[in-house]
């Protein structure tokens, strides 16, 4: 008959592990006393919760949506391990201005650039500023995640989109391909990530940034979408766009803000259209929608 062990023999029940803080940072303008939804920290965090070889090490902090002061932010960021900055033209000194901050007072923090400012030339914008950890050109989502499940060594060999200094040496690795299946990228709107984030901030008054569909065939060099892609549109499925159209009459959206580069060049776009001002017809929201024309106007 075998002995039980003693108390003194029991092993020692596992320490859990410290979960992986990690703040977004999307810097928006804000209008009339609204603010957007911080729409590229949604798609991250959405992803890595979908993607991630362990999702439950990861604890999302909330991102900083608007512009606030350097010392706020860089107060609000502090508990974070990781970093992430969707950097526009529009928040580009202000978040290298919090980050350059943060890092100094944290040294041990990831800091983490993407979006269109960050350059296809990389190395010279790293160099110039050292408390950036990791640039990632083109889409982001795939190869933030993968950083994030190899946290937290630093060895980013291998992950495709990433540039960084290795001890002074300047590594850049391949471009990976883009991401043909939309339905892959889980939408912040209907995935309850922004319903926590509403309910957190229930004084603010939300507008939304909003994708059909993603990528640009023409090269056009002012644009950062045909300079980043200049390839094939893909395109959200039509019954997502329907459902975010009614989560937005739901939550009392006004103003959608559709980042579709050539909105009107496909042909399914006239149901999108159509969706919407009955949605205004039936709710009373969307009031009004913005979109960026197809450059090559067609009767549409």
């Amino acid at each position: 008959m075998t002995t039980p062990p003693t108390t003194s023999q029991l092993p020692d029940p596992p320490v859990p592990e410290t979960p992986c803080k990690v703040a977004l940072v999307q810097i928006n303008n804000s209008f009339s006393g609204q603010n957007y939804l911080p729409y590229a920290c949604g798609l991250m965090e959405g992803y890595t919760k979908k993607f991630s070889g362990r999702p439950e090490r990861y604890e999302f902090l909330p991102p900083i949506y608007k512009r606030i002061r350097v010392e706020a932010a860089v107060a609000h960021l502090h508990g974070a391990d990781v970093l992430g900055f969707s950097s526009y033209e529009w928040n580009e000194k202000l978040s290298l201005a919090v980050a350059r901050r943060l890092k100094g007072r944290k040294p041990g923090v990831l800091i983490v650039f993407g979006g269109p400012q960050v350059p296809d030339r990389t190395e010279p914008f790293l160099r110039a500023h050292p408390f950036i950890d990791v640039a990632v050109n083109g889409e982001g989502e795939a190869a933030f995640t993968k950083l994030l499940d190899r946290y937290p060594s630093r060895d980013w060999a291998g992950i495709p989109n990433l540039s960084y200094l290795n001890d002074g040496k300047f590594v850049v690795q391949a471009k990976g391909p883009r991401i043909r299946d939309l339905a892959d990228l889980p939408s912040p709107y209907l995935d309850g990530t922004f319903d926590r984030l509403m309910t957190l901030y229930p004084q603010e008054n939300w507008i939304v940034l909003w994708e059909t569909n993603r990528g640009c065939p023409f090269q056009c060099t002012f644009c950062d979408w045909g300079s980043a892609t200049q390839a094939k549109v893909y395109q959200f499925d039509l019954e997502r766009a329907f459902a975010e159209i009614a989560w937005f009459a739901r939550k009392k959206i006004e103003f959608i803000f559709c980042c579709d580069a050539n909105f009107g060049i496909l042909a399914r776009d006239i149901q999108i259209v159509e969706a919407l001002a009955k949605s205004k017809a039936d709710t009373g929201n969307p009031k009004a929608v913005s979109v960026q024309n197809t450059t090559h106007a067609t009767a549409r």
